[in-house]
């Protein structure tokens, strides 16, 4: 029962991100069109040095504001416009910023801790993964719940996974596993239409991931486990 339920829930998530998706089919592209943006910023700032490196910053918590804030319009039913561009810089920007500089705060740290011993430096792709796992949901946090401070970012997204880890990464490593599958067979070689076939298809699957995971962490998000057994224990 308990795994008939839950698979209930994650189709019930699937199938809200795809009829989202299809109202504003339009945002497929939005993916692959601030890839990029942040390719080409990436290009022109890069032998700026230090400077380049802020400004990156910058531009990449501006890029992930835009995404954000259409992700937004789709977990919540809302009808998503390319005029609200301009608007969609700034709806996130502070927050991806704040939680960015305090990322960025942790490594320095490790880094200059570690930096005289091997045997720590040896850690920090653990560390890495650690963060990864910890703060997998930071951007449902940061977008769906509007946090604000970097640190209340990471607090939220953490107390979530601690009352939700078994149903969150259950799904979210059913995708990983597959993608790693996909990339290790090298399946995605045989995309047809070269480079620009594997860019178009990769953008809308990672687009559906992005969606997907928005409706999950909503209906997980405030619920326990009981009444989604209630909830879902027949169909609709």
């Amino acid at each position: 029962m308990f795994i008939v339920v839950y698979m209930r829930l994650y189709t019930q998530a699937l199938l809200d991100a795809v009829a989202s998706i299809a109202k504003n089919a339009w945002t497929l592209v939005l993916p692959i069109a601030l890839v990029l943006a942040w390719v080409l910023l990436a290009a022109l700032v890069s032998p700026l040095g230090m400077v380049g490196g802020f400004l990156l910053a910058f531009a990449r918590a501006a890029l992930l504001s835009v995404y954000s804030y259409f992700l937004v319009m789709l977990v919540t039913g809302n009808k998503a416009s390319v005029s609200e561009l301009k608007k969609s810089l700034g709806a996130y920007f502070y927050n991806w910023l704040s939680f960015s500089f305090v990322l960025f705060m942790i490594s320095l740290g490790l880094d200059i801790a570690t930096k005289h011993n091997p045997d720590g430096r040896a850690l920090l792709p653990v560390v890495g993964l650690m963060e990864l796992v910890v703060l997998n949901a930071a951007p449902e946090t940061i977008y769906l719940k509007g946090t604000g401070g970097g640190i209340e970012t990471i607090t939220r997204s953490f107390r979530f996974l601690q009352e939700n880890w078994i149903e969150w990464f259950v799904p979210n490593g059913v995708l990983l596993a597959l993608g790693w599958l996909v990339w290790s067979r090298g399946w995605f070689l045989q995309v047809p239409g070269g480079a620009l076939g594997l860019a178009l298809i990769g953008g809308v699957l990672l687009h559906l991931v992005a969606v997907f995971r928005g409706f999950l962490y909503e209906l997980l998000d405030g619920s326990t486990h009981r009444q989604r057994m209630f909830k879902f224990k027949n169909p609709r």
